[in-house]
């Protein structure tokens, strides 16, 4: 896990989950696949799953410590939400509160949660 400090502000991130996300050419609203093909010998595998044709997303925290305060922006997946019309949140059971705890604060520690976005595919 690496910290960033931004003035006085450590900022870290907590991974949730990395993976094949959407497909590129749903993405991307002026895709064209020939451009994107002469693309892929450095989008791949990093940025990019070919044999299934997505993008791979990360979903994520950022965890910022001002020295008064301990904040959390979160994108508000969150572990063992039933959601059966989207496989890929549809009762996840990440690592999340471990990763937190790896980055030296405890999920009481945090004073706020800022939601980033509310989406059907983070809440439940």
């Amino acid at each position: 896990m690496q910290d960033r400090l931004i003035g006085d502000v450590r900022v870290t991130r907590i991974e949730e989950q990395m993976g094949p996300g959407f497909p590129a050419k749903d993405f991307f609203p002026e895709f064209d696949a020939d451009t994107f093909a002469a693309e892929q010998h450095w989008l791949a595998p990093s940025y990019f799953q070919p044999e299934s044709g997505r993008l791979i997303a990360s979903i994520h925290s950022w965890l910022l410590r001002t020295g008064k305060h301990t904040i959390l922006v979160d994108a508000c997946s969150g572990n063992h939400k039933p959601r059966p019309g989207m496989p890929r949140f549809d009762m996840l059971d990440t690592k999340y509160l471990d990763r937190l705890r790896e980055a030296g604060v405890q999920p009481e520690e945090i004073d706020f949660v800022m939601c980033t976005h509310l989406h059907v595919d983070h809440v439940g």
